[in-house]
């Protein structure tokens, strides 16, 4: 496991806060699951009012999250999907995504994108022309495709179409379910340092 989230995680609760972690990767819909029956203690994520439900949700989000459009490379409709500014503008073109993304789920209702099991077989759905567009979080997406291999193939627009804070969530259960307030100020403290900036700079 790599990526923006495993760094600012390992920065803040393993080396500052001195609280070991374990990073396991799993289809979204079950790593929720997970996190609900016990088998897990946290995710980072978008704090909908349903996942607030069943974990204690961090004020500082560990990072800001940008929605931008990923098409094939040569899709001839990208000129107009470059005009749009919101997610209900997608209405008409063959949507991909992946099962347990809240985002969709509320973005994308009514549009009935076609749901993978991951971001990756999204993408590589995307990359074979099985659909036409592809809008999750552009930080992620854009690592992905670069391990994947698809720099060549899928092309990223530039019109940001919506944003939102991705939040450390522990499980209310969970032994570590008081850390919330010292990971806020540790979060804080690497703002201040301008540790944070330089961890999105890597990717």
């Amino acid at each position: 496991m790599q990526g923006i989230l495993i760094d600012v995680l390992n920065e803040s609760l393993q080396v500052r806060m001195k609280i070991p972690v374990t990073h396991s990767g799993y289809p979204w819909a079950r790593a929720q699951r997970m996190v609900q029956v016990g088998e897990a203690d946290a995710f980072v994520t978008v704090p909908t009012p349903e996942r607030k439900t069943y974990t204690n949700v961090s004020t500082e989000p560990v990072v800001i999250a940008t929605f931008t459009i990923f098409v094939k490379k040569g899709y001839p409709k990208a000129e107009a999907l470059k005009k749009i500014k919101t997610p209900s503008e997608l209405k008409g073109y063959r949507i991909g995504h992946y099962l347990g993304s809240g985002w969709a789920e509320k973005n994308l209702a009514g549009m009935k994108p076609d749901l993978t099991s991951s971001l990756d077989l999204t993408l590589k759905k995307l990359a074979a022309g099985r659909f036409d567009v592809f809008t999750d979080v552009s930080q992620v997406v854009r690592y992905r495709i670069k391990e994947l291999g698809f720099e060549n193939q899928i092309i990223e627009l530039p019109n940001i179409i919506d944003s939102s804070t991705f939040n450390l969530c522990i499980r209310k259960n969970s032994q570590y379910a008081d850390i919330i307030p010292r990971f806020d100020e540790t979060i804080r403290k690497m703002r201040e340092e301008g540790k944070l900036q330089e961890i999105y700079d890597k990717y």
